[in-house]
């Protein structure tokens, strides 16, 4: 088989390509093994019976779980501007070892409205009392939170819409049991907010990279019956590339929990970050609040490398011709803040066939995703159609 050599290219192809830069728009204290004596917050009391309201997404107002009652905020509003970003590195020195940990001890928490008392973990800052079932939240400063959030998404999805999000989720799954889809299965509903860190950025990215062009030469060969054949054959001239992009991150979102699947949480994503509003304890009343246990140094490091994977796809964007290879980028980011939010989700139970399946409901945009069986025998039908149709293919092409 003859190759012939490459055809002589003019000499400034042989120049390394330079790019000018382009802008490019973005896409506590430790107490290990103690047992801290917290007293619930006194807050949002019933006017008519005295009991504690919850957050009702639904009707968008504190509502009493014992008479019904619906009331207003209870407490005076948030600071105008209470929404602010931290700058990312000053903290982290403030903070020192707690900017890289978490707390673990247990609580003793006292209920405000029957007086028991709770031992709770470290995840949790709320949920509800095991013996008289109030709704008890824990003052952030009482708890020794290095960082506490200052904003957070009201949850705007009802208990009954996240139900029945849920079963319209499954239903349209073609792999599901068909008995899965008729049975009213969900029976533990629980209405969490999680804790997320967010992330901006200004960002400089200088490049290389090998610009690939590709070009086409004329091959000879031998075909079975030893007569002479010619093909195009597709071959790549390498020059090197320079380049410089510059761009911005804004509310690079990463999980501060441990304790949901962080694949099924990512399928609720994204959560409209610019729909914060101010930390008030009347959107959280009634639901559990997980304290972070991502700590902020971890979630950082997890947030940029989130940036310098978004920078390697820009960068490779930017390289002229067909293709590239061995791409460089020495990201550089300067003015990095942080905050630390909360963002409601209903986490739904079911169980089928003696096991439990996990779902979730994004208790503001109301995307939803689960977890479920599959159905064997509809996988076998559809692997059987496939090698049916792969048979069929294979033999209209002989003949």
């Amino acid at each position: 088989m003859e190759t012939p050599e490459p055809p002589e290219l003019p000499d400034e192809s042989q120049a390394p390509i330079e790019l000018p830069k382009k802008r490019i728009p973005p896409p506590l204290p430790e107490q290990h093994g103690v047992a801290a004596e917290v007293r619930s917050l006194e807050r949002h009391v019933c006017p008519e019976c005295g009991g504690k309201g919850e957050w009702d997404p639904g009707k968008k107002e504190l509502v009493c779980p014992y008479c019904g009652t619906h009331f207003p905020r209870v407490g005076p509003p948030p600071l105008v501007g209470s929404i602010v970003e931290h700058d990312l590195d000053k903290t982290l020195a403030e903070l020192g070892d707690k900017a890289s940990s978490v707390d673990t001890s247990s609580r003793r928490v006292q209920c405000n409205n029957c007086h028991a008392v709770i031992v709770r973990t470290a995840g949790t800052v709320a949920q509800h009392c095991d013996f008289c079932g109030s709704p008890e939240l824990l003052d952030y400063q009482d708890i020794h939170s290095p960082i506490t959030p200052e904003s957070l998404l009201p949850a705007a999805i009802s208990k009954e819409t996240a139900y029945h999000s849920l079963k319209k989720f499954l239903g349209e799954r073609w792999f599901a049991p068909n008995d899965l889809k008729r049975r009213n299965l969900v029976d533990r509903i629980n209405r969490v907010y999680l804790p997320y860190w967010t992330f901006d950025s200004s960002a400089e990215c200088p490049w290389t990279a090998e610009s690939g062009t590709y070009y086409y030469v004329t091959v000879r060969d031998r075909d079975a019956n030893g007569n002479t054949v010619t093909r195009q054959e597709r071959r790549v001239k390498w020059r090197d590339a320079s380049g410089h992009v510059s761009t911005w991150f804004d509310d690079i979102v990463v999980s501060g929990s441990r304790g949901l699947d962080i694949a099924l949480l990512q399928k609720l994503e994204p959560f409209p970050t610019k729909d914060l509003v101010p930390y008030e304890t009347r959107y959280v009343s009634g639901w559990q609040v997980e304290h972070y246990q991502v700590p902020l140094l971890d979630a950082a490091r997890h947030g940029f490398g989130t940036m310098e994977g978004i920078l390697r796809e820009m960068c490779g964007r930017e390289v002229p011709g067909d293709t590239y290879r061995n791409l460089q980028i020495q990201p550089e980011f300067s003015d990095k803040t942080f905050k630390h939010i909360l963002v409601p989700i209903w986490l739904l139970a079911y169980q089928y066939r003696g096991k439990i399946w996990q779902g979730a409901v994004n208790a503001v945009t109301g995307s939803t995703h689960a977890r479920f069986p599959l159905s064997w025998w509809k996988i076998a039908f559809v692997t059987l159609l496939v090698i049916l149709v792969i048979v069929i293919v294979a033999i209209i092409s002989k003949s």
